[in-house]
């Protein structure tokens, strides 16, 4: 399991952003797949989820959640082994489902994971069909941070003793002096057009 974008910036919180879920079963056929996602409802609402429901045959209600008040969301696919066929990654991942979220304030807020690896029913898992089920993810995923609203400064940048306006003030002094100094000493080449020329390319 992951996000997708496992993070960024979110310059305008009147826009909201929306995550993705990849699943990816690394060549394993699973016969159930789950993650219970965690956010900061002080910071976002979920507007909006929706599933993909070519993945698995059935996603049980009893196991299905979006708690804005909370901030968990959770959704269960499953297949029964023996009446179907079990779900295995192609490929590249695919989309379990897609986030839509609305953003309440500025700041930096994180999605991550409940993870204990053992099925219960707020977990994140990936059971490979047995007896017992195996799951096969045997990790937490990783968390996603996002920042909302214009990126700052690094605040761990160390100060000077000198303000940077007056840095600012003598590196513009400094180019000043230099660029005179050129334009005195540069020889004057006859018959050269003068006007702009505009250069495009491929990036």
């Amino acid at each position: 399991m992951s996000f997708y974008p496992n993070g960024g910036v979110v310059l305008n919180k009147n826009n909201g952003f929306i995550v993705d879920i990849l699943i990816d079963s690394s060549g394993e056929e699973i016969a159930l797949a789950k993650f219970t996602v965690l956010f900061d409802p002080q910071f976002l609402q979920l507007k909006k989820a929706e599933r993909n429901n070519t993945l698995f045959d059935q996603f049980p209600v009893d196991e299905l959640s979006t708690d804005n008040e909370n901030g968990v969301i959770l959704l269960t696919g499953f297949t029964q082994s023996g009446t179907s066929t079990l779900y295995k990654t192609g490929e590249k991942p695919d989309v379990f489902a897609r986030l839509t979220f609305d953003v309440l304030q500025e700041g930096e807020t994180e999605l991550g994971w409940e993870y204990v690896g053992t099925g219960v029913t707020f977990d994140t898992v990936m059971l490979k069909d047995g007896s017992p089920p195996t799951n096969i993810l045997t990790a937490k995923p990783e968390s996603a941070t996002f920042t909302v609203g214009d990126v700052l400064i690094d605040p761990n940048i160390p100060t000077t003793s000198v303000p940077i306006d007056k840095y600012l003030l003598i590196t513009g002094i400094i180019l000043v002096i230099f660029g005179g100094v050129l334009v005195l000493t540069k020889p004057k080449r006859p018959g050269r057009r003068k006007g702009t020329v505009l250069l495009y390319g491929d990036e």
